[in-house]
């Protein structure tokens, strides 16, 4: 299935709802996170999955075509290029945050005591099968 697109978003919201070391890992977390595709011009649209996320569970999965406006606690933004790369598992999600391979948007504070949890939403959303 295509990344991202609408029927990525409702597998991996059930992928993650079954990811037991994911519930562990976030079950102090609480907020919302955009996982957005950087095109190479910025007036093109830019696709997005916003996931509504509290205690260890996704109560939402959101595609959205065009996620340049959508308000979330944090973006995690890369090209189409690094996502396929981060699915397949080629490049660590805290990492690329610290080498410029992706952006990330909101409270780095919050963000870094939950990399346990990232690095959980990573791993699952590897495991969702996608086309990028």
């Amino acid at each position: 299935m295509k990344f991202p697109s609408t029927e990525w978003a409702v597998a991996y919201r059930e992928a993650l709802n079954s990811n037991a070391a994911y519930r562990e890992a976030a079950a102090k977390w609480e907020g919302d996170i955009l996982l957005r595709v950087q095109l190479p011009t910025p007036d093109l649209p830019a696709p997005g999955i916003l996931l509504a996320l509290a205690h260890g569970e996704c109560s939402a999965a959101t595609y959205h075509e065009d996620a340049r406006n959508v308000a979330s606690e944090f973006v995690y933004e890369g090209t189409p290029e690094n996502w396929a790369r981060l699915l397949r598992k080629e490049i660590d999600p805290v990492k690329a945050i610290l080498d410029g391979t992706f952006k990330i948007r909101g409270n780095l504070a919050k963000m870094m005591r939950f990399t346990r949890a990232a690095k959980e939403l990573v791993e699952t959303a590897s495991q969702v099968p996608a086309d990028t």
